[in-house]
C-alpha cells in the first residue's frame, strides 16, 4: 500500500544542501508524524475495528485494551510492559487477516504526515534517496506506516519478543541502525537524521547532520552533548527541501 505523500515528478525534489548519497534516519513519531501514534493505536485497538473478528471477541479485545490503560494510568504497570502486553492483544485480533486491521490504522495515520517533510518521503519513495525509518513504535503498525509513506526499510519494536527485552530506544536504536547500514555496506556513509527526541541523544551522536523537530530546550541539550553534530531546525528547513 503506497499513499501520494510528494510532488507527482518526484525528478524535481531538491534535497537542499544535503548530499543525495548520505543515508536517511527517519524518526517516526513527532518527526515524519506530527503525532504520537502510540496513544491512536490504543485507542484503536479500544475500539477493535477488526474486519475479521467477530462481535464478541472485539468486545473482549476492546475490554482487554481498556483495562490494560487503566493499570497504565493507575501506574501499576510500566510503559514497556504494556507496550508489550499490547502488542500481544494486538497480534491476537489481527492473526490472519492478511493486514486487513493494520491498513485500517496505517489510513488513519498517514494524515498526519508533516507535508515539509513530504518531498524528502518521496524521493526515498522513488528511490532518489537511501532511507531508514527507526522508531520505538511496535513493528506491527510501524512496519506497513513506513511502506506507505514510502519508507521500505523500517526498525522498530519487535512483533513478537521476549518479556523484557527492550524497545527500539536510546542506545538500542542505536546500535540497530548501525547494524542495518552495516548489513547495506552503507556504514561509511554520511548520516542525517530527523528526530524531534532526546531519546536519540545516542543515535545523533554517531550522525553527521540532525533535522531537528523537537524543542529549543532539546536543541541546546544536543548542542551541549555532540557539538560537532551540525543541526538544523526541522521546521524551517526541511520544508526548504521541494
Amino acid at each position: 500500500m503506497h499513499t501520494d505523500l510528494g510532488p507527482t515528478d518526484w525528478g524535481h525534489v531538491d534535497l537542499g544542501h544535503d548530499d543525495p548519497h548520505a543515508v536517511y534516519i527517519l524518526d517516526l513519531d513527532g518527526t515524519v508524524l506530527s503525532t504520537n501514534s502510540f496513544p491512536h493505536w490504543v485507542f484503536y485497538l479500544m475500539r477493535a475495528p477488526f474486519p475479521r473478528v467477530g462481535m464478541i471477541r472485539r468486545l473482549s479485545i476492546s475490554g482487554l485494551a481498556a483495562a490494560m490503560l487503566m493499570q497504565r494510568k493507575l501506574r501499576l504497570t510500566g510503559h514497556e510492559s504494556f507496550k508489550w502486553r499490547l502488542q500481544r492483544l494486538w497480534q491476537a485480533a489481527t492473526d490472519g487477516d492478511g493486514g486487513a486491521g493494520a491498513q485500517g490504522f496505517v489510513q488513519r495515520m498517514v494524515d498526519y504526515v508533516r507535508p515539509e517533510l513530504r518531498p524528502v518521503l518521496a524521493a526515498a519513495a522513488c528511490g532518489r534517496i537511501d532511507a531508514v525509518m527507526a522508531t520505538a513504535a511496535p513493528a506491527d503498525y510501524a512496519q506497513p506506516l513506513g511502506a506507505a509513506v514510502g519508507v521500505a526499510d523500517v526498525l522498530a519494536t519487535p512483533t513478537l519478543r521476549p518479556i523484557g527485552e527492550p524497545s527500539n530506544v536510546g542506545q538500542q536504536k542505536c546500535q540497530s541502525v548501525l547494524r542495518f547500514l552495516a548489513s547495506r555496506g552503507w556504514q561509511n556513509r554520511r548520516r542525517v537524521l530527523f528526530t524531534d527526541h532526546e531519546d536519540d541523544l545516542p543515535l545523533i551522536g554517531v550522525c553527521d547532520a540532525v533535522h531537528w523537530f523537537g524543542s529549543e530546550a532539546g536543541r541546546a541539550k544536543i548542542s551541549r552533548t555532540w557539538p560537532k553534530v551540525s543541526i538544523r531546525s526541522g521546521f524551517a528547513e526541511a520544508g526548504n527541501e521541494q
